[in-house]
């Protein structure tokens, strides 16, 4: 923005490209929006765009050119907008995004997720999938009107929250918890051994009386002994060139909680693997 802050976003899309075109859909809670644009490569890592009719194929507005840039699976875009007058203006200057090819061969890719039914609240939604491991429920909480929720959601994008399929549906504070989290701090760049590397440092930086579990090049655990005697584990992990954190809150003192919530964390985030596969 003008006033140099910036905004994490992010949109249920797929956008599939052929030798000339770029066909956008796009999923929300007004439904599904398709948009067509006209590309051209006009230099190095350079793209001029133009928004197009799709049942005239004639312009609907000026093009624009942007920055480019194909990195293994990923195309990252760089878009840059005229400056404000404003110093303090929430104007964007800058709008840079990430997306990430998905095969072909299933029908199922080329179509925005749509409701998931996991979440509720108007925060914005992360872009990887996630079916609901069996034993495990959503606990349907806006982040908004939680703050415990609020507190580890934070910025990120909110995938869900879970709770053992035998939860009372009243529970305001459930015994147990599972909080699934797309973290946006890396940026819009895919995230791989080498570059989750700082994630594990900064992640290292803010355990505070928290130990660290585990350490691998595509995993960081830390487990936390609350002195109401509440255990919090929590996990960060590479899925398909993003950070996941998958959080779990355990009220009941067990003796083996840590090995407890490993097994439940470790649960949720091996399915997010296998549905995120490319």
């Amino acid at each position: 923005m003008a006033d140099s802050s910036h905004r994490d976003m992010n949109g249920d899309c797929v956008v599939e490209y052929d030798a000339s075109l770029a066909r956008s859909r796009c999923y929300s809670e007004k439904g599904t929006t398709e948009t067509v644009s006209a590309y051209e490569v006009i230099g190095p890592g350079q793209l001029r765009v133009t928004p197009i009719d799709a049942v005239t194929g004639q312009a609907k507005a000026p093009p624009t050119e942007m920055r480019y840039r194909i990195d293994e699976d990923w195309l990252l875009i760089d878009r840059q907008f005229a400056p404000s007058a404003s110093s303090e203006s929430k104007q964007p200057t800058a709008l840079r995004s990430v997306s990430v090819r998905v095969g072909a061969k299933d029908n199922a890719h080329c179509d925005p997720h749509g409701e998931t039914h996991l979440r509720v609240g108007r925060s914005p939604a992360s872009s990887l999938a996630l079916s609901v491991p069996r034993g495990w429920q959503s606990f349907l909480v806006d982040p908004a009107a939680n703050r415990n929720l609020a507190r580890t959601v934070d910025k990120n994008l909110f995938i869900g929250a879970f709770v053992p399929i035998d939860t009372k549906a009243q529970a305001i504070e459930p015994s147990q918890l599972i909080v699934v989290v797309d973290d946006v701090r890396p940026g819009p760049v895919p995230v791989r051994s080498f570059e989750f590397k700082s994630v594990k440092e900064r992640f290292a930086s803010e355990l505070g009386a928290a130990r660290l579990t585990c350490d691998q090049p595509d995993r960081a655990c830390a487990f936390l002994q609350m002195p109401d005697g509440v255990q919090i584990y929590t996990e960060l992990a590479i899925v398909n060139g993003r950070v996941v954190m998958v959080s779990g809150t355990d009220r009941q003192s067990q003796s083996d909680g840590l090995s407890h919530l490993e097994k439940s964390v470790g649960t949720f985030v091996q399915r997010l693997r296998s549905d995120n596969t490319k």
